[in-house]
């Protein structure tokens, strides 16, 4: 499986953690539209991610998985929200 990461780096800047979350936010966006404006071919997509600074740093931002491990993980959120009570 091949995989591309792209980085989005303020040196310099102090940020509020409101401002660090709007801007991973619109990244997350702009993530998406530029996979669709670069005419990728995706068969299967699932894109996790968040912009809450509590939660774990690593998946901060976005991921963007396809194919078969995309399809396994889906159906494990799946079975996951099936025992959340609303």
């Amino acid at each position: 499986m091949a995989r591309h990461e792209f980085r989005f780096v303020v040196d310099g800047v102090d940020l509020t953690s409101e401002q660090q979350s709007q801007i991973a936010g619109e990244i997350q966006k702009a993530g998406l539209a530029a996979l669709s404006v670069a005419g990728t071919k995706l068969s299967n997509p699932l894109a996790l991610g968040h912009a809450n600074l509590r939660l774990r740093p690593e998946w901060y931002g976005l991921w963007v998985i396809d194919g078969p491990f995309a399809q396994d993980l889906g159906e494990k959120i799946n079975d996951i929200g099936f025992w959340l009570q609303k």
